[in-house]
């Protein structure tokens, strides 16, 4: 009785043995070599009319088909991999930007073309692609303000600093001239908002106001909504300082314009306050335009 167990035994090893080393059963799967796309950077082409070319592109979305295939900082290395057996896969790249300047708001930008591509799939394949995009057609841009002839901004009669054009080479972040603003114990803040614009926008689409700003100051960027049964003055988003570098933000207006209805018109308010503790401080900004369909 004993041999007859050890018999059976021997016999199930053996067959699970050569279902390991045939590939059968569970064991069927092979490793699949992906084809990798490297995209190093992400460019952004203007006409005149749609203003800076300057963008805050830092990662790029990628879809196939029928999936997303995930999320890949710049400079990327995206691994694509063979689907249904087809020798060309077709994926999308899309520009992703930190709406509003936070992380967990991160979204494909929906005013930058895509980037379709049809790849000859080769296992181990290697290709480059530079992401060259424009503002997509259908686009409405609206420049307001770029301070290279004039400064829209005023301040109120209560302000005790103001926002002021500046042509000095140190500060301007491209053209010949930026907006600052420069804080100190007697000049403390500034209330300031653009003049007879009267921006027509609607919540129903998309809205971003997008801008450059460097600091060592807090302030605020918001909208004055003009007209309707509530109109209201309201920062929507304040920046920190920037550690002396240049940044580029989009700001999502569409919520404040949604809650908003009956205003006929917006202005833009851009509004600063001497950090506490503070003797001097400074906000630069620049390129201010309304982006929206």
């Amino acid at each position: 009785m004993k041999s007859n167990s050890i018999f059976l035994f021997h016999v199930v090893l053996s067959g699970l043995v050569s279902i390991l080393f045939t590939g059968c059963g569970l064991w069927t799967d092979e490793i699949t070599v992906p084809h990798n796309i490297v995209v190093p950077s992400f460019n952004l082409s203007t006409v005149e009319n749609e203003g800076t070319a300057s963008n805050n592109i830092a990662e790029v979305w990628v879809y196939s088909e029928t999936d997303v295939l995930g999320v890949f900082p710049l400079p990327a290395t995206i691994p694509v991999l063979q689907q249904d057996e087809e020798d060309i896969v077709h994926i999308t790249l899309l520009p992703g930007v930190r709406v509003n300047g936070i992380s967990s708001t991160r979204k494909p930008y929906p005013f930058y073309e895509v980037v379709e591509l049809d790849i000859d799939f080769e296992p181990g394949g290697l290709d480059t692609v530079v992401f060259n995009s424009n503002y997509v057609s259908g686009s409405q841009i609206v420049l307001s303000e770029d301070f290279e002839s004039a400064n829209r901004f005023q301040a109120s009669s209560t302000s005790t600093a103001e926002v002021v054009r500046t042509v000095d080479p140190a500060w301007v972040f491209e053209g010949v001239a930026s907006g600052m603003i420069l804080l100190s114990v007697e000049e403390s803040y500034v209330i300031s908002t653009t003049q007879e614009q009267l921006y027509d926008l609607s919540g129903a689409v998309a809205t971003f106001l997008e801008f450059n700003y460097k600091c060592d100051n807090s302030f605020a960027v918001g909208m004055e909504a003009i007209g309707g049964v509530l109109p209201e003055r309201t920062p929507i988003i304040v920046l920190n300082p920037s550690g002396g570098e240049w940044v580029k933000m989009y700001l999502d207006l569409s919520p404040f314009l949604r809650s908003t209805p009956t205003a006929y018109g917006y202005e833009l308010t851009l509004d600063a306050i001497l950090d506490m503790g503070q003797e001097t401080g400074y906000v630069v900004v620049d390129n201010f335009k309304i982006v929206h369909y």
